[in-house]
């Protein structure tokens, strides 16, 4: 019975001895792997400083060493939102700073929406006029706006983020009207100056057709662009290497220059000034108005012997410019000089393909009535047909001939002597651009 008794004590001490056994062991190699990788204060201290750097490192944006990456990098995170249809990663790589509140509810919709769905041929491109201005394409057409600067460190960071629709209104204090107080000050935006930077130089190639896109043609007319690129052809001038431009004023929409050139002959001054407008800070600048008054003069004094009536921009009746190009006496047949200026016109014209024009042709008093009103027609018909042959459709154009009906300048003097000067003038055929 004892010898029972010790043999259940022994088995029960073996046991009690295994598990502190187990125990032991489990306990020496917990405190080896802490020995092996110990987490110091400043270790916790780093990866706190981590986290936090997570959370704020998009309101610097300095990650990119190239708008193109910076952009790239933003595409990457729209193309994961759409897929999740969570706004937040975008919103947290950008920053909230960049945005307002209705701004932050506008991407949550977006996203919510598919609405960040982006253009697969054309997903982000630079805007034009605009040097470190980005578009995001998105595929409903609608355009996410990302202007960009260099930091310090020479890396580039967001600026200013416009998002599509009404919200353009209120994105940032940069889009306001002119004489408004404005956290951007006009001078530093150089898009203006870009804008008609590229327009003097399509008109200094006779290249009417890329001028003819930086223009609003509601308030500048085709004719008045073609008549400014004869007028620097047949003038030879050129614009002057320093100062070209001389800015009259430069608001948040609106701006005024004055541009400077020199006949390559004489190397005399001539001027004339442009203006340009832009309904608010997102669209392009367009050129406005064009004052060719005092070039027109110039022209005149250099180019034509001061016959200021046989220029090739006139004055309609009607209001506006209209080209005007002349023949020599009882000539129906196109000049050297004619034939240039109507390639510049016909250059201009494949611009609107949709649009009219209207062909009149003119002759002095001098023969019958029905020899002039035959010969006028013939003159309206060779301009259409060299306009033809240089790729503008017939069904553009409508000609008519008016004879000696409709002269620009009086024929004869007040005491009835021959005005060859008028004469001249009334030789023409006049382009309406009926745009």
């Amino acid at each position: 019975m004892e010898e029972t008794s010790s043999k259940k004590s022994l088995i029960y001490f073996t046991g009690i001895t295994v598990v502190i056994a187990v125990i032991a062991l489990f306990l020496i190699k917990k405190c080896a792997i802490d020995q092996k990788d110990p987490i110091t204060p400043d270790q916790q201290t780093e990866n706190s400083d981590s986290i936090d750097q997570l959370k704020n490192i998009d309101e610097s944006n300095d990650q990119e060493a190239t708008p193109e990456e910076l952009i790239g990098h933003i595409r990457e995170i729209m193309l994961s939102a759409d897929k999740s249809k969570n706004a937040q990663p975008l919103i947290d790589y950008i920053g909230k700073s960049h945005f307002s509140q209705s701004q932050l509810q506008q991407l949550k919709r977006l996203a919510a929406s598919s609405g960040f769905k982006l253009d697969p041929a054309n997903p982000f491109s630079r805007v034009d006029g605009y040097p470190n201005r980005w578009s995001l394409n998105l595929a409903n057409n609608s355009k996410i706006i990302i202007d960009l600067e260099k930091s310090a460190n020479g890396k580039w960071k967001i600026k200013n983020i416009i998002l599509p629709g009404a919200d353009k209104k209120t994105a940032d204090t940069n889009r306001l009207k002119d004489n408004q107080p404005s956290s951007k000050s006009p001078a530093d935006d150089q898009s203006a100056l870009i804008t008609i930077k590229q327009f003097l130089g399509a008109v200094t190639r006779l290249d009417a057709a890329a001028a003819g896109k930086l223009i609003d043609d509601s308030k500048v007319s085709y004719a008045t662009l073609a008549g400014l690129c004869i007028i620097f052809e047949e003038g030879d001038y050129a614009l002057l290497k320093k100062k070209t431009l001389r800015k009259m004023f430069l608001k948040n929409t609106s701006s005024g220059w004055l541009v400077r050139l020199r006949s390559k002959s004489t190397g005399e001054l001539a001027m004339f000034s442009i203006t340009s407008k832009r309904e608010n800070i997102d669209l392009p600048w367009q050129i406005t108005e064009i004052n060719l008054d005092n070039l027109l003069s110039d022209y005149a004094q250099r180019a034509l012997g001061g016959d200021t009536y046989y220029s090739p921009l006139i004055k309609n009746p009607k209001g506006g410019d209209t080209l005007a190009i002349y023949f020599d006496l009882d000539a129906k047949n196109l000049t050297t000089r004619t034939k240039r200026q109507l390639t510049i016109v016909a250059k201009l014209l494949k611009l609107s393909s949709e649009k009219k024009l209207t062909i009149s042709g003119h002759t002095d008093s001098l023969g019958s009535d029905p020899y002039n009103l035959s010969l006028s027609r013939d003159r309206a018909e060779k301009v259409m047909q060299f306009l033809a042959e240089n790729g503008i459709n017939e069904k553009q154009m409508e000609i008519v001939g008016y004879g000696k009906s409709k002269p620009r300048l009086p024929n004869t003097t007040k005491t009835g002597d021959d005005s060859p000067a008028g004469r001249r003038a009334n030789r023409r055929a006049e382009i309406l651009l009926d745009f």
